[in-house]
C-alpha cells in the first residue's frame, strides 16, 4: 500500500491520482464515489471492478431477497431436520430434569417486553433510513445523523420490509469443536453433563460445564421431539430457520465446499418455492460467469435478471449496467484486489489497486500499486 487517503471522497481520490500521472489501470469496488474520482484524476486509466466485490454484492442482493422469504426458510429448516433425522436416526433419552425453579410468568413477560423494545428500535431505524434516503440525504449524512455504520444503512436500504423480531440465540461456538464427540457419547447412552464435561476437558476444552449442560438440554429436547441429536449442531435446522445471511453465504459458496446440511437446505428451498429456485439459478449463473471470466455472457445475464420479477436481483443487475465497462474489464483483465478486501478491516482504508508501468510492487496503508 502506497498511501492512505485523508477521507472518503471523489476529490481525495482525484487529487491523489493527479499526482501520479503514469497510472494506467485502477482496480476498485463498485462505489460510484471511486468511479467519479478516477474519472477526474486519471481519465486515461482503465477502471476495473474487482471480482471479490462482484460476488459480495451478489450475496447482498440474495440476502435482501431472502429477507422476504421467512416462511420458506422455516419450512426448509423443518424438512432439513427431518432428512437429517432419517439419515442418522433419533435417540431416546431419560426424562428432562425441570429443576426446582421455573421461569415465572412475570419474568417471561419482562423478557418479551425487552424483545419488543429491541425490535421497535430496529423498525424505527429502518423507517428513518428509508425516509432520509427518499428525501435525498446522502448515506454519509444518514450515518452521522442516526449514529450507525454505512453497512447498516446499505443493508436496510436493500430491504423491502422492516426487520422481523428475533429471539436471542446462544451461539455455542466455544463448544462447537466438541459437539461431534458429545453427540457420539450421547448415542452411546452417556447423558450426564458433568461426566461429559470432564471428558472433553481432558481433550482440551477450557470452558464452563454450564455450556455443556445447556447443549445436553438441547439434545434432550430434540429427543423428546423425535429429532436426531445431529440436528442441534446445524443452523439450517433451527425452528426459526437459518438467517438470510447464512443462506446467502451458502449460495455463493462452491457446491463442492458446502456442508451436507447446508446443501440439504438449498435443495429443500429450491424444491419448495419456484421463485427461490429461479433466484438460485440466476445467482449460480452469475457466479459461473465471474469464476470462468466470461464477460460475453454478462449482457444476457443482466437482461434475464432485470426481467425475471425478482426485485433484489433486478436492482443488482441495473447497478451492473451502470458500471458495465469496468465490470467487463474485471471479467477480462487479471487485476483484482481480493487480498486487499480480506486484509483491510478498518473503514479508514479505502482500497484501490493502481497500475503504474514505471513502479514496482509496494504496499503501505491503503493504495496498491503494481507493475
Amino acid at each position: 500500500m502506497l498511501d492512505l487517503l485523508p477521507e472518503r471522497s471523489a476529490e481525495s481520490v482525484a487529487a491523489w491520482l493527479a499526482q501520479h500521472p503514469t497510472i494506467t489501470v485502477v482496480c476498485r469496488d463498485r462505489s460510484a464515489l471511486y468511479a467519479e474520482g478516477i474519472r477526474r484524476g486519471a481519465p486515461h486509466a482503465v477502471q476495473v471492478v474487482d471480482r471479490f466485490h462482484l460476488v459480495k454484492n451478489l450475496r447482498e442482493a440474495v440476502e435482501a431477497f431472502l429477507h422476504n422469504q421467512r416462511p420458506a426458510l422455516q419450512a426448509a429448516a423443518a424438512h432439513t431436520a427431518q432428512a437429517l433425522t432419517l439419515m442418522a436416526g433419533p435417540v431416546s433419552a431419560p426424562p428432562m430434569y425441570r429443576g426446582r425453579r421455573q421461569c415465572s410468568h412475570v419474568e417471561q413477560q419482562r423478557r418479551e417486553a425487552e424483545q419488543q423494545q429491541r425490535h421497535a428500535v430496529w423498525v424505527a431505524t429502518y423507517e428513518a433510513i428509508h425516509t432520509l434516503h427518499a428525501q435525498g440525504t446522502p448515506v454519509a449524512a444518514i450515518t452521522q445523523q442516526l449514529g450507525i455504520s454505512r453497512p447498516t444503512v446499505y443493508a436496510y436500504l436493500r430491504r423491502a420490509l422492516p426487520p422481523s423480531p428475533r429471539s436471542p440465540q446462544r451461539s455455542g461456538q466455544v463448544l462447537r469443536p466438541s459437539m461431534p464427540y458429545l453427540i457420539h457419547r450421547w448415542r452411546e447412552g452417556c447423558t450426564e453433563s458433568r461426566q461429559l464435561w470432564r471428558e472433553i476437558r481432558a481433550q482440551g476444552y477450557a470452558h464452563s460445564a454450564r455450556t455443556v449442560s445447556r447443549f445436553l438440554t438441547q439434545l434432550r429436547r430434540a429427543s423428546v421431539a423425535g429429532w436426531a441429536p445431529e440436528t442441534q449442531t446445524s443452523p439450517y435446522t433451527r425452528p426459526q430457520g437459518p438467517s438470510p445471511r447464512a443462506v446467502s453465504c451458502t449460495w455463493v459458496c462452491p457446491e463442492a465446499k458446502r456442508a451436507q446440511d447446508a446443501q440439504m437446505d438449498v435443495d429443500q428451498l429450491t424444491q419448495a418455492d419456484p421463485a427461490i429456485a429461479q433466484a438460485y439459478t440466476l445467482s449460480q449463473a452469475f457466479l459461473a460467469l465471474v469464476r470462468e471470466r466470461r464477460s460475453d455472457a454478462l449482457a444476457a445475464w443482466m437482461t434475464e435478471a432485470t426481467t425475471n420479477g425478482i426485485e433484489a436481483l433486478a436492482r443488482f443487475a441495473q447497478g451492473l449496467q451502470e458500471d458495465r465497462a469496468a465490470i467487463k474489464a474485471g471479467l477480462t483483465l487479471p487485476w483484482s484486489h481480493e487480498h486487499v478486501a480480506y486484509c483491510t478491516s478498518s473503514p479508514a482504508l479505502w482500497p484501490l489497486e493502481v497500475t503504474d508501468p514505471l513502479a514496482s510492487t509496494a504496499c503501505r496503508d491503503g493504495l496498491w500499486w503494481n507493475e
